[in-house]
């Protein structure tokens, strides 16, 4: 099975792999749809500043919402 790698580049998306020529497309649902035709059943591997697990930058919670978690967790 082909690991593919799809990652962006200015204005277009590139998928490349070790036995393919690189593809460019101008978006990412195109790429993938096409890595999807092409070779059903490969992983993508996502390269970029999108391709990361996004965390939630918000504060935590305080007051009787977050106190009530603790007394229910006792």
């Amino acid at each position: 099975m082909t690991t593919l790698t799809l990652r962006r580049m200015k204005d277009d998306f590139i998928v490349s792999g070790p036995d393919i020529e690189p593809g460019r497309f101008k978006s990412r649902r195109e790429a993938k749809d096409w890595c999807a035709t092409k070779y059903p059943g490969s992983p993508i591997k996502e390269i970029g500043a999108d391709a990361s697990q996004r965390r939630s930058r918000a504060m935590p919670r305080k007051g009787p919402l977050r106190e009530a978690s603790k007394t229910l967790a006792s």
